[in-house]
């Protein structure tokens, strides 16, 4: 995806385009990123056909709690937890995990197809390219931010694994000085 990110981005900007040159090799790093984008998860579905259709299934089926979920959203930004109860089972994605599967694959089909025209230029009327590689470009922005906001929220939120990491290791247990008073000896604790 960074491939494809940063491709893009010199292949779009005039001013990057003509500092790394080779316009040719950039571009058909990009085709071939967008190309292996479009066909691991196929392979991946075709490798792995069983645990592929069991987070297909658990992606797609939305519940009662999952549209509670977004009926509570002022409590996730004032850093609170929403109550659960515990007799219900717990999914295997949250809602917002769902929309961002959801808003990911609309994103990249759509993507593959704005590239259709880019790519097939002297097929398409020049409205067709122009307006196709305006929608590539917004989508491409949109995926990005999407992008950047699930890693906020999956690493450094006040919920993510950063610092659910930190807290466990903040929380284990200091060994005691020994019963006579002394110091125990190791790091931190003398020599």
């Amino acid at each position: 995806m960074a491939v494809l990110v940063v491709t893009g981005t010199v292949m779009y900007v005039p001013a990057l385009s003509q500092v790394f040159g080779q316009r040719f090799w950039v571009r058909t790093l990009h085709l071939g990123a967008a190309a292996a984008t479009a066909i691991a998860p196929a392979l991946i579905a075709a490798l792995r056909w069983t645990e592929v259709a069991s987070v297909e299934r658990h992606l797609t089926i939305w519940g009662r709690r999952d549209f509670e979920w977004f009926t509570q959203p002022w409590q996730v930004f004032r850093n609170r937890e929403i109550r659960v109860d515990a007799k219900q089972d717990r999914s295997r994605f949250n809602a917002g995990q769902k929309l961002f599967a959801v808003l990911a694959a609309v994103a990249l089909v759509t993507l593959l197809l704005t590239g259709v025209p880019m790519y097939w230029w002297d097929r398409f009327s020049a409205e067709a390219v122009s307006r196709a590689r305006d929608l590539h470009v917004l989508l491409a922005m949109a995926l990005v931010a999407l992008l950047a906001g699930h890693v906020y929220l999956g690493l450094i939120s006040p919920y993510g694994l950063l610092l659910r990491r930190r807290r466990a290791v903040s929380e284990r247990p200091v060994p005691h000085d020994s019963a006579d008073g002394s110091p125990k000896r190791g790091i931190g604790r003398g020599t």
